[in-house]
């Protein structure tokens, strides 16, 4: 009876030790991210990369030659989609807002449910 015993506590600690592994890796990866995210250089990065966007559609938008149009003449279902849009983006926001309280919520949901991914054994 006590090789039994024995065993059994020699499992429980191996399963403890692997917890703490995880739960140790899970935080290292946490401040990695964090860090990167917050880095200087990436920061920088995605400021360059907004200008280089934004100038990018400003040129294009200087190019076209300008034309008059009168609005009264022109058929309505741009404004149309407009509005169905914003109707449709109110609604969106409605539902994130009670379902998970917020946009913040929304991404704690989705990474769970990406994290939780099919066939992968952890440990291994």
């Amino acid at each position: 009876m006590k090789s039994i015993d024995a065993e059994i506590f020699e499992v429980e600690r191996r399963l403890h030790a692997r917890e703490a592994a995880i739960r140790r890796e899970g935080r290292e990866l946490r401040q990695r991210g964090t860090r990167a995210l917050i880095s200087p250089v990436s920061i920088v990065g995605a400021l360059a990369l907004g200008f280089v966007v934004a100038g990018t559609a400003a040129r294009r938008r200087a190019r076209e030659p300008l034309k008059y149009r009168d609005r009264r003449r022109q058929p309505k279902e741009g404004s149309k989609g407009l509005a169905l849009g914003g109707l449709a983006m109110t609604a969106a926001t409605w539902f994130v807002k009670n379902q998970f309280g917020g946009p913040v919520g929304l991404a704690q949901f989705v990474l769970s449910k990406v994290r939780k991914t099919p066939g992968a054994r952890p440990g291994a």
